[in-house]
């Protein structure tokens, strides 16, 4: 290792800060996929997980303060959502789709000032493939996407202060 390797090292911030978002995702995970396990609906659940956190990466949206209570809450939602089962409720599917899709244009991405480094002048980029995604659930016609699209919509509007 040379003295400019040394100097460009992250500091122990980052790395704690970094270790604790890969510690949050792998608990929420985990922690999911055992309760879609036991409850019989692992493979909506690992669905679930795949298609929020795409859609989530993409949109931005409303972040807890504490780590441990996102742990909490994430890994309520990424394990009791996969349960809903909307396929004889069509009706729930494409309205939840269109209010998605409204909230998207209008909000996404929300809150990538605060935990992302993408430059804002990509920001309508993310907004149109966000869009479109969410827009290819007519195609799908999917409750899960319906339900996962749904519930991140809900998070976009919120502004985080700081």
């Amino acid at each position: 290792m040379t003295a400019n390797n040394v100097a460009n090292a992250p500091s122990v911030d980052v790395i704690v800060y970094a270790l604790s978002i890969i510690w949050n995702t792998t608990s929420i995970t985990v922690f999911s996929l055992i309760l879609g396990w036991l409850t019989g609906e692992l493979l909506r659940t690992f669905l679930f997980i795949i298609i929020f956190a795409t859609i989530r990466f993409l949109t931005g949206g409303y972040h807890l303060k504490s780590g441990t209570f996102c742990i909490i809450v994430s890994t309520a939602a990424m394990s009791s959502l996969p349960h809903i089962h909307l396929d004889n409720h069509m009706l729930w599917v494409y309205g939840g789709t269109v209010f998605s899709l409204i909230m998207v244009l209008l909000f996404a991405p929300a809150n990538y000032d605060k935990y992302a480094r993408i430059s804002p002048k990509h920001y309508p980029i993310l907004k149109v493939i966000s869009a479109c995604i969410v827009a290819s659930n007519f195609l799908f016609v999917s409750d899960l996407l319906a339900v996962a699209f749904t519930v991140q919509a809900v998070l976009l509007p919120f502004k985080e202060r700081g």
